[in-house]
């Protein structure tokens, strides 16, 4: 299963873009400080034959606006493959916190539950440290994707395995 903490992740790569000077690369949909996806994610970037199917894909994030621009925000994400996405109201000028208690909350009790052998964290922030830890208690993997700019050394460390996103959001920059 691949939990996506989505809001961390448009931040980070939106400061990302404007370090660099540049717009997204073609074949990134981002839509700034709600979400940022690239097709070349789907599947598993290490995936081989042999290799179990991600099993869910979940994308927590916030938007400003009414429910029409959360129902849209939830639709562009499930037309980018992502079954489950979990999109909250954002007040202006705060950071939702629900995006990262549901993931959390979500993420252990399919550990719990033996719903995965290898969970795909897209995270950076070294507070889901006890998370991993958890769900490699309950003997599940953990694999930690994020953007170089935002990645907590501590969380790289306490992963099974660790992907750069760099390469496939910011391959041009």
């Amino acid at each position: 299963m691949i939990f996506v903490d989505g809001e961390n992740l448009a931040i980070r790569y939106g400061a990302a873009l404007k370090d660099k000077g540049q717009p997204p690369p073609k074949g990134v949909a981002y839509e700034p400080d709600v979400f940022v996806w690239s097709q070349s994610l789907h599947p598993h970037p290490e995936a081989s034959s042999g290799s179990p199917a991600v099993m869910r894909k979940y994308y927590y994030t916030s938007v400003q606006g009414d429910e029409n621009k959360i129902d849209d925000i939830a639709g562009r994400l499930k037309a980018l493959r992502f079954e489950t996405p979990r999109v909250f109201k954002k007040d202006k000028g705060r950071r939702s916190k629900q995006v990262d208690i549901s993931l959390t909350t979500d993420m252990l009790l399919h550990a719990a539950r033996k719903h995965y052998d290898v969970a795909v964290l897209v995270a950076g922030d070294e507070d889901y440290i006890p998370l991993v830890n958890a769900v490699r208690f309950e003997g599940a993997r953990v694999h930690v994707w994020f953007v170089s700019n935002g990645l907590s050394p501590k969380l790289r460390h306490h992963a099974d395995h660790f992907v750069d996103l760099d390469e496939f959001l910011l391959p041009e920059l």
